[in-house]
C-alpha cells in the first residue's frame, strides 16, 4: 500500500506538464473568443475618430475592455482552474497527510491539515500577486493597457478613415504569451503548496531521518540544471544550494522538482505489518512513453537510454554530443554549455 502511494505521488509530477498544456490550450481558446469581442469594441468605438473627444473615448474603451476581459475570461478562468486542479492538489495533499500519519508525525503548519484545492489555487503567487488577483484584475488591466497604447500609437489614417493595423500582433499574441506564463507558474505554485504541506511536520521529524534528496521529474520538459541537481542530498536544518534548510528553492521559474526523503530513494517506509520494505522505482517519461526507472539508475544513464528525449532537453546539437561516447562530453560540461549565452 505504501509503495503504491509513493509511486502515485511521483507519477502525479509527470502529469503536471500535461495538465498545464491542456489548461493553457483551453485558456488561449477562451481568450481568443474574448479578444474577438474586444476587437468588435474597437471597431465600433468613437476612439477611432480623430477629434477633441478622442482622448476621453480611448480611456472609455480601455475601461470597457478591462471589464469585458474580467467578466468573460478572468473570472471564468479562475473557476475553471479551480475545478481542473482540484484532483491534482488533493492527491498531493492526501499523500502528505497519510505519509506523515503513517510515520507518527503531526502536521503542524497552519492550514496544512485542511488546505483545500480552491484556496490553494486562489493563493498561488504570480509575480508577487495571487493567482485570483492576476486573473481577475492584473491580466484584464494588462490587456486594456495594450489596447490603449495601441489606440494611441497604432492607428493610421488612410483615405480619410482610421484603420486598426496589426491588432492580433499588438494584443492577441502578447496576451497569449502572458496566459501561458500565468498558468504554468500558477500550477507550479499550487504543486509547491502541496509539496510544502508534505514536509510541514514537527521540527526534526525522525521519519525523514534528517536527509532529503533533490529529485527531478524525468521527462522531455525537465531543465538540464535540474537534471544536474538530481540526487543531491541535503541535511535538514543546513541550507545548501537551492535549499533553505527545509524546502527547495527553485533554480528557475516553473521548476517541477521536489525533495524526496533520501530513504525513499533506497527503500520504502516500514509497512505497519512489519513486512520487508521494497525498493521503489520512479515513474518517468522517455522515448517509449511512461517508464518505471530504478532510483539506482543515474540520470546520465537515463539520458543515454532515451536519446530522443535527451535531444529535446538539451537541443539536438548538444544532446548529440552528450550521447556520443567518443566526444568525451560529460553531463556537468553539457549543462554548463547549455547555460552559456548563445553565441559564446
Amino acid at each position: 500500500m505504501e509503495s503504491e502511494l509513493i509511486i502515485e505521488f511521483l507519477r502525479n509530477a509527470l502529469r503536471q506538464k500535461r495538465l498545464e498544456d491542456r489548461l493553457i490550450n483551453q485558456a488561449i481558446a477562451d481568450l481568443r473568443s474574448t479578444l474577438a469581442a474586444v476587437e468588435g469594441i474597437l471597431q465600433t468605438s468613437s476612439a477611432l475618430t480623430l477629434g477633441p473627444a478622442r482622448q476621453r473615448s480611448i480611456e472609455a474603451v480601455a475601461a470597457a475592455v478591462a471589464r469585458n476581459v474580467q467578466q468573460t475570461w478572468g473570472i471564468p478562468q479562475l473557476a475553471s482552474l479551480q475545478q481542473a486542479l482540484e484532483p491534482f492538489i488533493e492527491q498531493q495533499l492526501e499523500f502528505g497527510r497519510r505519509v506523515v500519519e503513517l510515520a507518527g508525525g503531526t502536521l503542524s503548519a497552519p492550514g496544512a491539515a485542511n488546505l483545500g484545492a480552491a484556496q490553494a489555487v486562489n493563493n498561488a503567487v504570480i509575480g508577487g500577486k495571487t493567482l485570483a488577483e492576476t486573473l481577475t484584475t492584473s491580466f484584464p488591466a494588462l490587456v486594456a493597457d495594450r489596447v490603449e497604447r495601441y489606440l494611441r500609437l497604432g492607428l493610421q489614417q488612410a483615405a480619410g478613415e482610421v484603420e486598426i493595423i496589426g491588432y492580433k500582433d499588438a494584443v492577441v499574441a502578447v496576451s497569449e504569451r502572458n496566459v501561458s506564463a500565468i498558468i504554468r507558474t500558477g500550477v507550479q505554485e499550487v504543486a509547491s503548496a502541496a509539496q510544502q504541506a508534505i514536509y510541514a511536520v514537527e521540527s526534526d521529524p525522525a521519519w525523514l531521518e534528517g536527509r532529503l534528496t533533490w529529485t527531478a521529474v524525468l521527462d522531455s520538459a525537465v531543465c538540464p540544471v535540474c537534471i544536474g541537481l538530481d540526487g543531491r542530498e541535503y541535511e535538514l536544518g543546513q541550507p545548501g544550494p537551492y535549499f533553505d534548510g527545509r524546502n527547495r528553492v527553485s533554480p528557475h521559474l516553473q521548476c517541477r522538482c521536489y525533495l524526496l526523503p533520501t530513504k525513499w530513494r533506497n527503500e520504502l517506509l516500514q509497512p505497519p505489518d512489519g513486512s520487508k520494505p521494497q525498493p521503489v522505482a520512479r515513474p518517468a517519461e522517455g522515448d517509449t512513453g511512461e517508464q518505471s526507472v530504478s532510483f539506482r539508475k543515474t540520470v546520465n544513464q537515463w539520458l543515454r537510454d532515451n536519446p530522443k528525449t535527451t535531444k529535446e532537453i538539451f537541443g539536438k546539437r548538444l544532446g548529440s554530443r552528450l550521447l556520443d561516447r567518443e566526444d568525451k562530453l560529460d553531463l556537468p560540461s553539457a549543462i554548463r554549455l547549455w547555460q552559456a549565452p548563445k553565441g559564446s
